[in-house]
């Protein structure tokens, strides 16, 4: 019977143990399989600690590369009580035919007395390599810094064959901070936890950046802790972690042998520091680009979503939401800065902090850091309220629990204001936080800028819309060809008919409607003139009149319409000043029809363009290249977006036309079936449960019928557009269950609320939805108005809407009317 390669490898080992050679059996991965016991005997470990031990933690420069081959060198073993041993190491691969796997070894070890002198070189040189080897290693990969460090320190040791290390890292605040240690006696590691620079011998080799060895701690003049001189160490050797000049910190090592570290050690500790120095520097530099890319794209975030809010509070909340992720604070606020008052207003405010300080309350710009910042237009930090600070006023946010404050002005063209964050905490803002902050403020500056003057706008326009019907003179505009496009409620009063009778008819027949019939109207004069005309008109009746037109032009100069301005002055005898007042007000009543003229035309050519290009897309020769094989498609979309923009025209004009102010007692109820009766075929379509629950016993309210209709319709179609087939959508009223009453008129609030079974809305956008021009329908099925015309119509009413809803659970829009008088 043969023998096994299991069987002549373990008579090998016999074989070298009979010779007093300590042998191992070792695989590919540098284990060990099977060792003789002489090994046992040298290495101080029994047979069964040695199975499967790593021949690295046996011999310390065992770097050999799998499989090995025959190599015979010197170096230095390790017993298992730590005691170090110079020794000769043989490798010798075995044959594929007497191996128990594939890639197996055998390693012989020979203590021997000491190294000769060429050996000790070529140790020292295969020992200093080993060491580069093993920290670069360590410190390659996604490993956290310190983490590396830290296991490098307890490996350096015993690679270099002394009994203890540790690595001392600058803090922020200057201070060395004992980051890890192996071997340091625990006396010695307390005392040295914490150093200042210049303190012992650490300290030293920090503030020069040069490397120190002491061969004799006992003995030593220079300033070296108490605990350490006392301790069994006796020599010791620290070099600065340092990269580019900059120094992070300092790496020790010491042994109980007095001279132990020559100079071949200190070039392998000087060397290990600048290691460790790139690492560092590398990391830290990492973690500031890592940093300022989370910066930049939360600036970004925020960019993104504060432009597509013109509501100051919706961008607030965006803002501390996103700033929070990056910067803490217990209290955030944004003062307006009020140029007339030359004070500061909290326009909105972000804590669970109790605070005398709520929204809504004045602060002077004197005695205030966050007046200095908007006087100086510079960020201002308030690094410890604690402190005397030049701001005594600021003492008020101490008595409220605030430590440290960071003001940054908000500027664009002008100062609007400041962005305040408010810690509890000292010293929690620094220079770092303003790489994010300031970017942040110069975009709430662009939206607080716009929100102001969306504000103004929006206040203007409504103003004017209710001054034109507020005109008790008859007021209406006409197109180049004399048609009704405009006019206001005198008009409609006094001609006795509906706007929608009044638009596009001819001004002839308006003339008539009104009881004037033997005047031709001024207008035809206009187009020759491209003046205002004047006529005073008196009827047999004895009713007197002074009408005026007077010509709109665009840009160009050119005629598009013709405001006319028909007064009874029978009754009033100050014309003048009225007409004046009047000329001023009807001037702005071309205001949304004029900008919707001047877009529509342009889009109109363009559509032309377009589709006589898609004409030509399509040509096979144009189709055979490449280049050309995308311009259908894209052709196809600026065309169906043209006539998007069209309709967004139209939803806009539909947006900014007022209602006819005419208001009179309706039942709610009713209102509803009417509305019901409009939408009852495409609920049946589709298969919708109508579900009301109309209380019968509500009081009436005193509103405009036909805005309320539409309300109600915007809301309703809403609800079904989001309601799956077959879903339900229910509609109940009453009154408001909280019994809360109207703040101006002190009216109780009717209630009317409308379900649905749809897919909700995300918690992320319900704060928008009543936005101008937002919209999560398809692109061209909305333009985003709906529900801001619904916002507008509530609150016209002296009402509102409100809407509560959660994903996948459907949503509930409640609209709250006043009565036209309390319940009993």
């Amino acid at each position: 019977m043969g023998t096994t390669g299991q069987d002549k490898s373990s008579l090998l080992l016999e074989t070298l143990g009979s010779l007093g050679v300590a042998s191992f059996i070792v695989n590919r991965a540098g284990q060990v399989l099977e060792a003789n016991s002489t090994a046992s005997d040298v290495f101080g470990y029994s047979q069964r600690e040695l199975d499967g031990i790593d021949m690295s933690r046996l011999v310390t420069d065992f770097t050999g590369k799998f499989p090995l081959k025959s190599a015979s060198y010197y170096s230095q073993c390790i017993s298992s009580s730590g005691k170090a041993f110079s020794c000769n190491v043989s490798v010798a691969p075995v044959s594929q035919e007497h191996a128990i796997e594939e890639g197996v070894s055998i390693i012989a070890v020979r203590e021997t007395a000491e190294l000769p002198h060429d050996g000790k070189r070529a140790q020292d040189k295969d020992r200093g390599i080993s060491v580069f080897n093993y920290v670069a290693r360590a410190l390659a990969g996604p490993k956290n810094i310190d983490r590396s460090i830290r296991e490098i320190v307890g490996r350096l040791p015993s690679l270099l064959h002394c009994d203890a290390g540790w690595v001392h890292l600058a803090s922020e605040a200057g201070q060395l901070e004992l980051l890890a240690q192996k071997g340091c006696p625990e006396a010695c590691a307390e005392e040295m936890r914490h150093l200042e620079p210049g303190q012992c011998l650490t300290g030293n080799v920090y503030t020069s950046g040069r490397s120190l060895a002491v061969k004799d701690l006992s003995s030593d003049v220079r300033d070296i802790c108490k605990s350490l001189s006392a301790s069994a160490l006796k020599s010791l050797a620290s070099a600065p972690i340092l990269s580019s000049g900059d120094v992070f910190g300092v790496l020790t090592l010491a042994s109980r042998e007095k001279s132990f570290f020559d100079s071949f050690d200190m070039q392998v500790l000087s060397a290990v520091g600048i290691q460790l120095g790139v690492a560092l520097e590398n990391a830290r530099l990492l973690t500031q680009i890592q940093k300022r890319m989370e910066q930049i794209e939360l600036i970004n975030e925020v960019s993104s979503n504060i432009n597509s809010s013109l509501s100051i509070g919706t961008v607030f909340r965006i803002v501390v939401t996103e700033v929070r992720k990056m910067v803490g604070f217990d209290r955030a606020s944004l003062l307006l800065y009020r140029e007339k008052e030359d004070n500061l207003q909290i326009l909105a405010l972000e804590t669970k902090m109790k605070t005398i300080m709520p929204k809504g309350v004045t602060a002077p710009m004197e005695g205030t850091s966050a007046g200095w910042a908007v006087r100086h237009n510079e960020p201002y930090i308030n690094t410890d309220l604690r402190e005397d600070i030049p701001f005594p006023l600021d003492r008020k946010l101490y008595d409220e629990g605030i430590r440290s404050t960071i003001s940054i002005p908000l500027y664009q063209d002008k100062v609007f204001g400041v962005l305040n964050l408010d810690s509890i905490e000292p010293m929690n803002y620094s220079q770092e936080d303003l790489q994010l902050l300031v970017p942040i403020s110069k975009h709430i500056s662009i939206a607080l800028e716009n929100t102001l003057l969306f504000e103004e706008v929006s206040r203007e326009k409504m103003e004017w819309e209710k001054t034109f019907d507020s005109i008790t003179d008859m007021v209406w505009i006409e197109d180049n060809d004399n048609n009704v496009v405009r006019a206001n409620q005198a008009l409609l009063d006094k001609a006795g008919i509906a706007l929608a009778e009044l638009m596009g008819m001819h001004c002839t027949s308006l003339l008539a409607k009104i009881g004037i019939e033997s005047v031709t109207c001024l207008c035809e004069d206009v187009p020759a003139s491209e003046r205002q005309t004047f006529k005073e008109i008196r009827e047999s009746s004895g009713s007197v009149f002074q009408f005026w037109t007077y010509p709109l032009k665009d840009e160009e100069g050119r005629l598009y319409a013709t405001v006319h301005y028909l007064k009874d002055v029978t009754s009033h005898k100050r014309i003048e000043q009225q007409l004046f007042r009047n000329d001023k007000l009807a001037s702005l009543g071309i205001l949304v029809a004029g900008i919707a003229h001047e877009i529509n035309n342009p889009l109109g050519i363009i559509a032309g363009y377009s589709e006589a290009l898609l004409d030509r897309a399509y040509d096979s020769s144009l189709l055979e290249h490449e280049q050309f094989e995308d311009f259908p498609e894209y052709l196809e979309t600026i065309h169906k977006e043209i006539f998007r923009c069209k309709e967004i025209l139209g939803s806009l004009l539909e947006f900014a036309r007022p209602h006819s102010g005419k208001t009179r007692v309706l039942d709610i109820n009713e209102l509803i079936m009417e509305v019901m009766l409009l939408v009852k075929h495409k609920a049946k379509s589709l298969n919708y449960n109508m579900d009301l629950d109309l209380n019968r016993d509500i009081p009436k309210v005193d509103a405009e019928p036909g805005s309320l209709r539409q309300l109600f319709m915007n809301v309703i179609i809403n609800a079904m557009f989001y309601t799956p087939e077959g879903g339900t959508v229910r509609i109940w009223t009453g009154v408001d269950d909280k019994g809360g009453k109207d703040s101006v008129t002190g009216r109780q609030m009717l209630s009317i609320s409308v379900s649905d079974t749809g897919s909700g809305i995300s918690e992320d956008i319900i704060d928008r939805i009543f936005d101008p021009f937002f919209t999560t329908k398809p692109t061209g099925v909305g333009a985003g108005l709906g529900l801001s015309i619904c916002h507008r119509i509530a609150e016209e009413h002296g009402g509102a809407i409100d809407v509560k809803s959660s994903p996948g659970e459907g949503s509930v829009f409640t609209i709250k009317l006043p009565t036209v008088k309390d319940i009993d």
